[in-house]
């Protein structure tokens, strides 16, 4: 008797398409989004009801996030090592 679902090479070609998919999707949408938030002064987001040190680390977040695409497309390069989940991990909760 065999558990799970069966797999056969259309069903590993489909689940690895879809997850590069879904990360390249995710890393456009995380640029577009940094590319706002940088845009936005820090007052107009105060104004929405965050905190300045609130508004610095979703900022931050987003920015190394954001290094994180470049990166992973040969926009960018990292000399050192770096967690870029470093400030993303706090708009997380703890998941």
């Amino acid at each position: 008797m065999t558990l799970g679902f069966p797999a056969a090479k259309i069903d590993v070609d489909s689940r690895s398409a879809s997850l590069a998919l879904q990360l390249r999707d995710t890393f456009v949408q995380i640029s577009n989004f940094n590319t706002w938030l940088t845009g936005t002064p820090d007052a107009t987001l105060v104004a929405l009801g965050y905190t300045q040190a609130e508004v610095t680390t979703l900022k931050a977040a987003m920015f190394d996030l954001n290094k994180l695409y470049q990166v992973s497309t040969a926009a960018a390069t990292q000399a050192a090592a770096n967690d870029f989940w470093f400030n993303a991990k706090n708009l997380l909760n703890g998941r």
